[in-house]
Formats: structure tokens, sequence, C-alpha cells
């Protein structure tokens, strides 16, 4: 009950150290003797931490309470706070305001006198406090160490890569690779990603078109009719004459069939009746319009691809921004997530390669009990929570979900908000009403998400926001970053913009000191202009950033930086990007994705490349390599997972020296079509665990000293040839290397 009390606290110490904002000297002390104060109480809260818990259960409960001058003394203690913070705002923001820090205004000193004689009064009445019945603290007691015991789930898969990458790779191996029968794959989302967007990118992707004999995609009416489901897909798929029955058509075909924003389970009964199963890997891919519609699908060859799997980044920025972690790293931050997972509220669903986590969730049975703690500790206020909008009074955090409308409820909402999320499926415009709204009324936003919803134009409005510590937005028509943004914003330490593709950024840019992820379809970023800025030392995330623009003088001015995607015509810029990626000395994983006008006439030459040593995570794509790229990356002495992906190596061959790559773990070999040798030398990949070759349709035998690799237990074959596909089902190691050939049944 008293989380909002401590969070002041840590903020108190933010504003003393400056990391908000520089306070003017008149302040300091005042806001020194306040703080002490408050860290005396906060430390005597602890020593009833048993009795606030038996005080929120009874009322959760609404039973009659035990302790009545402790709910007293938390009422006036939760009162403080919102008053304390609304005094604390309005200082920073005048402060902001006026970019100036001559003085205190006097209101402002009278108020933080004022706020010392308050929590010196609670301090008193604190020590007249009593404790609950001994044996109900010591059946509290018993509760909380058995949670701490929960067994934590070690259930995860094998892959590490983040965010939407990942699922689009999972997704098409669903549809390409999956058992040769016609199947369902749903796609699921309860956190704002854009279901039809995606699935939309897996559809018009060559992969499906050269894989797919023909396609078609159908918007499932709200009430589902076959004819109508029937004259759609017959529009899509007859190439002439709608005489032909649709289903002789279908016979000869491996086809997909895309139906989107399914509101009901009949769609598959409807389906099943309509499409031949002719055993060749057709596909229905399916969107539904409600998360809960999945409990209700039973598919007999189903397989679904979430979404709403969360990648760990987004919510511990989240944490850094809303100021839970004590030191803004997302080092401590994943410790805290650890403890959740230990305590059995939050299950692992992936692990990197490296063991840190990838993906999570809440477990399904703590989210009655996790929504009404939220409430009921005044912590956060979502209109599908309490539609009444009871539990708003004193809550400085807002989140919508999948409405809209539900924007009209911050027309009553105080306008010290600190954090607004807006989670939703649909890529639907933003009122420009709504938007107005936000940045007017409640200028002392830290955390600002819009999740998919579509800003037509850049919103200058933004700039009032001067206290912003994460922004996400999507703007797919913004082109150019202008001045004023980093003049206002200085404050960012997450800029999220997934659907931007930036040509133009100010350069301003090199001012913004706390950025530490910066999020783009692709961005240009600014030479360095010299004199009045320097280097950028806490970012330590880029993507995607166009390669144009690694010069040795900019990549040396991002000391820090460790996770980078670079997109774009690489072969162009060969001569740049090959000497200038080694000046990334804590570079850990960087992802090349090439964007070439003529990619079959590649000029990347990897021999020429220089490495930083620190990398552990390597992936290309696109790049049509000429070369083995593996004499260039074994060397590497840290590297864990190497991906070669998509079109990245058109050769025939591949060898690995003796001893090469000492620390690999994940190795993917994709799309390498013509690949017909692999060879390995002694003491090569001595801890690869997970192995990928997808085809493999010429390659004739694997290398010898793969099997002499203890550490492989998961190795994953795509299309082998007959001979090689014999070979590996009579291995006698088969399964302690866990050798699985795709797709099922050949």
């Amino acid at each position: 009950m008293d989380i909002n009390f401590r969070l002041f606290s840590e903020r108190l110490r933010r504003v003393l150290a400056g990391e908000e904002v520089a306070l003017p000297d008149a302040a300091k002390q005042p806001i020194q003797n306040l703080h002490a104060e408050i860290e005396v109480v906060t430390s005597w809260l602890r020593d009833f931490e048993y009795d606030m818990s038996w005080l929120l259960l009874q009322k959760i409960a609404e039973d009659e309470n035990d302790n009545p001058d402790l709910r007293t003394v938390m009422d006036e203690i939760n009162c403080f706070t919102y008053e304390s913070e609304k005094v604390i705002d309005t200082f920073i923001s005048s402060i902001t305001q006026q970019k100036s820090q001559s003085g205190c205004r006097e209101d402002i000193c009278d108020a933080l006198q004022g706020l010392q004689s308050k929590i010196i009064d609670i301090k008193q009445r604190m020590q007249q406090l009593e404790h609950i019945d001994s044996r109900i603290i010591n059946e509290l007691k018993s509760i909380k160490a058995q949670a701490g015991n929960f067994p934590a789930s070690l259930s995860f898969k094998n892959r590490d890569t983040v965010g939407l990458d990942d699922r689009m790779e999972e997704l098409l191996d669903l549809l390409i690779e999956g058992p040769p029968q016609l199947s369902a794959v749903t796609i699921l989302d309860s956190i704002g990603l854009d279901k039809t967007a995606f699935a939309a990118e897996a559809y018009s992707g060559n992969y499906v078109k050269h894989y797919f004999d023909c396609h078609a995609w159908v918007q499932e009416p709200y009430t589902c009719y076959a004819d109508q489901i029937l004259d759609i897909i017959i529009k899509f798929l007859m190439p002439s004459s709608r005489l032909i029955i649709l289903h002789e058509y279908l016979m000869t075909k491996r086809y997909l069939i895309v139906i989107d924003d399914v509101w009901s389970i009949e769609v598959w009964d409807i389906i099943r009746e309509i499409l031949p199963d002719n055993q060749n890997g057709s596909r229905v891919l399916i969107t539904l319009a409600k998360i809960d519609t999945v409990t209700l699908f039973q598919f007999e060859n189903g397989q679904n691809i979430r979404l709403d799997l969360v990648p760990t980044g987004g919510p511990l920025r989240l944490w850094i921004a809303e100021g839970f972690i004590p030191d803004n790293s997302e080092a401590t931050a994943e410790k805290y997530l650890e403890q959740l997972i230990n305590r059995g509220f939050v299950e692992v669903k992936k692990r990197r390669a490296g063991g840190t986590i990838n993906t999570c969730s809440i477990r399904s049975r703590c989210w009655p009990s996790l929504l009404v703690v939220t409430l009921n500790a005044e912590f956060v206020f979502s209109p599908i929570l309490d539609p009444k909008g009871e539990s708003r009074k004193n809550v400085k955090r807002f989140f919508a979900l999948e409405q809209q409308s539900d924007f009209a409820y911050l027309d009553d909402y105080y306008p010290h908000l600190h954090s607004l999320l807006y989670f939703t499926s649909e890529s639907d415009h933003l009122d420009h009403i709504d938007w107005q709204k936000i940045c007017e009324m409640y200028k002392l936003l830290r955390v600002l998400d819009l999740g998919s919803l579509v800003l037509n134009q850049y919103p200058s409005e933004i700039e009032n926001l001067s206290l912003l510590r994460y922004l996400k937005l999507n703007i797919p028509s913004l082109k150019s970053l202008p001045l004023s943004f980093f003049n206002y914003l200085l404050n960012l330490y997450t800029l999220d913009m997934p659907f931007s593709y930036i040509d133009h950024t100010a350069d301003e840019f090199w001012k913004m000191k706390k950025l530490r992820h910066l999020n783009f379809g692709s961005i240009t970023l600014p030479a360095h202009p010299g004199n009045y800025c320097g280097s950028l030392e806490n970012l330590n995330f880029i993507s995607a950033l166009y390669p144009c623009c690694c010069t040795k003088d900019l990549l040396g001015r991002l000391p820090n930086l460790r996770n980078l995607r670079i997109q774009g015509d690489l072969s162009y810029n060969q001569s740049l990007l090959s000497k200038s990626l080694c000046r990334l000395s804590c570079l850990e994983s960087l992802k090349l994705a090439n964007e070439s006008k003529m990619p079959r006439l590649s000029k990347i030459i990897l021999a020429e490349y220089v490495f930083p040593h620190s990398l552990t995570h390597l992936s290309f794509s696109n790049t049509d390599l000429m070369d083995d790229p593996m004499p260039a990356l074994e060397k590497l002495p840290l590297l864990q997972v190497l991906k070669l992906k998509q079109n990245s190596y058109s050769g025939r061959k591949l060898t690995c020296g003796s001893d090469g790559f000492p620390r690999l773990k994940v190795l993917h070999l994709k799309s390498m079509l013509w690949l017909e040798e692999w060879t390995m030398g002694t003491g090569a990949m001595p801890k690869l665990e997970c192995l990928i070759i997808n085809p493999c349709a010429y390659l004739k035998k694997m290398p010898e000293q793969l099997w002499c690799i203890k550490s492989l237990n998961n190795f994953n074959c795509w299309w082998p040839q007959p001979e090689l596909r014999q070979k590996l089902r009579e291995f006698e190691d088969k399964e302690q290397c866990g050798i699985q050939l795709y797709p099922y049944g050949i």
C-alpha cells in the first residue's frame, strides 16, 4: 500500500541528483530536508510490512478493519504523497518552462515547508502505532516464504531474437515448413500490435509468393456466412472461369488463404468444408479479432503465433522511465524481473543463448489478484478494469485498451498524470482533438505510448511534453525529425517510432544526452556538429540505421552502443562499413540487412570487415555473399549466436576451420539453396547447442566433427535429400542430438 510513497522517495533522490532538472540553490535544502524525513518514515514502514499486507487483504475483501489507526496513517500517507507529487511536478514544470535556475518561487518554497510539517506529523503518529496479532503476522510470513520458493518456469524455446523479427520468422516457419496436411495458423495479440499488418507482411513477402501456387485474402464479415467466404475465395483463386469447381481446382495447388479479423469459431468449420486437404503444405492464416476467441478454437492441425509474448526490453525500459529502477540500469531491472519469475508471478517463454530473458508473460492464475491489488492500491487506472472510474482520484497511470472512446475518461482526470498507454490491435487514426487534449492537459507526462494508433503528421504539440522519458508513436508519414523536437524533449530515454523512416535528423540530436534506446523503421543520423555537443554515452540500442551514416566519427561517438541493426544498401557502402564498425568496442549484437537495388550483384566482402571482438550475436539477411563467410567470422572470440538468414550466402561450400567459433551456441543456416558441402575442422564449435539448416536440399552429408560436439541437443533439418535423410534417421545418437526432420512425414 506504500508503493506510491516509496516511489516518491526515490523520485526526490533523482531530483536532488539533478536527473530531472538542475535545481536552483534556494530549493536544494528544503527538498533535502523533506527527503530526509520521508526516508525515516520509509524505514519505519518496513517494520509494518505484514500489517499493511493484512490491511490490503481486508480492503479487498471489504472486511472490517482490525487496525483503524494504521488505516488512518496510510490514508494520510497516500494524501501526502499525492500532494507532494503535485508540488514537485509544478516546481519542475516551472523551471523547465522558464528555462531559468535563478531562484525558487516563494509559493513553491512555502509548499515545501508545509509538506515537511505534514510528514513530521505523520512520523509522530507512526510512533504510536501497534502491530496486528502476531499469529496473523506469522501466517503471512509463511505465505511469503512459500511464494519465494515457487519454482520458476524453465520452459523456453531456442530462438533468441527480440520483437517482431522473431515473430515473423516463426510465422514463416509455420506457414512454409510445417506439416503437409492442411492446417490453420492463428495470430493472437493483446498488447496493441497490428495483426492485420503483420499477416499482410507475410502474405506479400517473396517467400510466401514463391512457395504457394495461389493466394487469397478474405476480410471476414462480422456475421459469418459460408457463401460470402466462398465467393471471396473464388474471386481470388479462380484464374478466369467460375464454372470450375473450387475444390477440384485447388486439388493440384499449394494454397494460402488469409482470413482477417475473425470473430466467430464457425469460420474454421466452413473453411474445412470448402477447402481440400491435399497433403502438400497448404495453409490457412487467421487473425483473431478478440484474444478470448482462441479458447474456443480447437484446431486439429492448428498452430498459434502469439504477438503478445512480451519482449523483456519494452517493460524494462518502461520501469526505468517510470522511475522504478534506482540506478536506471536495465541490468538491475532484469534482476527485479528474475525475482518476479522466482516468485511465480511471471513465466519465462524464451531465453537468449547467454541465458538472459528474451520474452515472458504474466501467469494466468496471477492476473485476477494482480488487477485487484493494482486498483485498490491506486497504482493504475484503466476503463476496462474500472468502468465507473472510482479508482482514478489519485492515480498517476492511465492505460486504455482497444477503444479510442476510453480517451473520454481523460476529460475528468487530474492534470498530474505521469503515464498514458494505449493498447490496440487496430491501426486506427488518432482523433486530433484527443491528441491536443493529451498535450495540453498532461504536460507532466513521463511515459506516452499510443501503440499502433496512427498520427497523420508530425504533432508539434508534442513539444509541450518536455518531461517525457518514454515516447512511442506511429507516424508513417514522418520523414524528418526537426530541431524543435530535440530542443524540447531532452529528457527522453526511449524514442520508439517503428513505422517511421527518417531521411533527415537535425544536428540537435546530439544534445540527447539521456537517450538510451532509439528504434525506427530506419533512420539517418546527422554527422556530429562538433563544438557544442559531446558523445551520446548512454545510447545502447539503435534500429535501424542507414549504412550511409555509419562513419568512423559517428560510431566512435556512441561508446556504449550494445545493440545495432543496420539496414540499407550494404554493398554500396562496403568501404565505409567495413572500416568503421570496429569503433564500437562495446557492441554485442549486430544485424546487417541488405537492401541493394541489385542484390544479385552484391559486392559485400566480409573478409574486409573488421568486426568488434565484443560481438556475441551476429545476423545477416539478403547479403548474397559470394565468398564463404565462415573464415571471416570464426575468429570472433565471444560470438554465441550466428544467423545466416534469407539470401545471405549464395555459395555451394562452407568451411569451418579447426578451433573456430570457440563460444558459438546457436547457428542458423537459412535459404542457402545451393549449399552442397560443409566441412568442419577439429575442435570447431565446441559449445554448439542449436543448429537449424533450412533448406538443405543439396547438402549430401553433415560434417563428421558435428557429431563430436557433446553440447548439441537441438538440430532441425529441413528438406534434406533422400540420402542425407536416411543417414539422419539411422543415426544412433539421434535423440541425444535432438535431430528433427521437417516437414513432418518426409
